[in-house]
């Protein structure tokens, strides 16, 4: 325990940091920046969501390749690569004259780098935690992308005013600064690792590890891979659309859809640590329903209520649940496999994710060009939810054992 809780409190910063560059500022702030984009004529509507697509292939892109990448470079220089594509990608953007398809290029390799941190930072928190504490380590590192959602959505209403090229500028330094002060720590955590990460591919056991996937995960697995996708579908309206929804649709400033951007960013921050703490004690299973239904709520509140209380307690319920089931999938994911699977199962876990984010996300932004509302949106990530929500009462009440 003594080692477990050393290794936690060195990666409770590194590891907050990487994810907060990888996925926090890295995806998400685009989102809050998509409406000042568009406003200041940046690119039309259509573009600006074109744009947001890219992210999402990039992420799909970068999961599978993180398992390729790992068989000839160590997971240190990786990480750090990650981090340090999407530093350049923010501050490339900033040069508004380079064309369209230089801005996809753009965010496309921001989708990557995002991918790269997502897939290898839990798994390597994950394998270096005990059962007992299992929750509140991936609780670290999901913890980060909520603190990167809230940084966005802080720092994007203050620097407009500067414009939109000092706006990526910022953005992109915060990556680069951050970057710099989680260089060295990866390397000594990871200095116990000989040469390379493993001789094997990442999605296939050592050969330590049993040769042979246990029949009887099978379902347990799919059913919560599946969910895992729906809920994917469930976020998107929010994760691509949500400030400029408050400030295109409901008509109010970039100021209000910054301070719900921000809302979602505070609880996404703590989110990871809440969830994490109750599965340690109520179990994954409970723990993931109850999560799922919350998550449900929130998606569904802006289908009959505009009010500020309502946009406030739907921000802070997606932003709770957002990083905060994806914790729960992964430590889940270990309890159900064990050490000796839990890698390649958990990239299955990030890939459906991903791909369900990029086709739900090209169907929704197909219907924001042909609707005049978001609420087709909102009503189809309500049903995700409903979908998810079933499947892990299901599972839980299967696994009764993980309790």
């Amino acid at each position: 325990m003594r080692n477990t809780e050393r290794v936690l409190n060195r990666l409770s910063l590194s590891g907050l940091a990487a994810t907060l560059v990888g996925n926090g500022i890295g995806r998400f702030a685009y989102i809050a920046l998509m409406p000042v984009l568009i406003g200041q004529q940046w690119f039309t509507p259509n573009e600006a969501a074109v744009l947001g697509g890219a992210t999402l292939v990039g992420y799909l892109a970068g999961v599978p390749l993180a398992g390729r990448l790992t068989r000839r470079w160590k997971v240190s220089v990786l990480i750090r690569a990650a981090l340090l594509i999407c530093s350049v990608s923010y501050l490339a953007c900033a040069w508004r004259g380079q064309g369209f398809l230089a801005f996809c290029g753009w965010r496309l390799l921001a989708g990557v780098g995002g991918a790269l941190a997502m897939v290898l930072v839990p798994n390597l928190v994950i394998q270096r935690s005990g059962p007992a504490f299992r929750g509140r380590a991936s609780g670290v590192v999901f913890a980060g992308v909520g603190t990167g959602v809230m940084a966005s959505g802080t720092l994007v209403p203050l620097c407009v005013g500067l414009g939109v090229s000092a706006t990526w500028l910022v953005l992109g330094g915060l990556c680069l600064v951050l970057t710099a002060g989680t260089w060295r720590t990866w390397r000594e955590l990871l200095v116990d690792q000989p040469g390379r990460t493993s001789a094997a591919p990442v999605t296939a056991p050592s050969p330590a590890e049993p040769q042979q996937w246990p029949k009887s995960l099978t379902w347990p697995v799919a059913g919560l891979w599946l969910g895992y996708a729906l809920n994917a579908v469930g976020y998107l309206p929010h994760a691509l659309f949500w400030v400029d929804y408050i400030t295109r649709e409901l008509g109010q400033p970039l100021v209000v859809g910054g301070m719900f951007w921000g809302i979602f960013g505070l609880a996404a921050a703590v989110g990871p640590f809440v969830t994490g703490t109750l599965a340690d004690r109520l179990g994954f299973g409970r723990t993931l329903t109850a999560a799922y239904v919350l998550k449900t709520v929130g998606a569904a509140l802006p289908l009959w209520d505009h009010s500020w209380i309502a946009l406030g307690v739907s921000s802070a319920l997606m932003g709770l649940c957002t990083p905060g089931i994806s914790a729960l999938v992964s430590g889940y994911t270990m309890a159900l496999v064990g050490r000796a699977w839990h890698r390649r199962a958990w990239g299955w876990m990030t890939f459906a994710f991903a791909a369900a984010q990029v086709a739900a996300g090209g169907g929704m932004i197909f219907l924001v060009r042909q609707q005049e509302s978001y609420h087709p949106l909102f009503l189809l990530s309500t049903g995700a939810l409903l979908l998810s929500t079933a499947l892990a009462a299901v599972l839980g009440w299967s696994r009764r054992d993980l309790a």
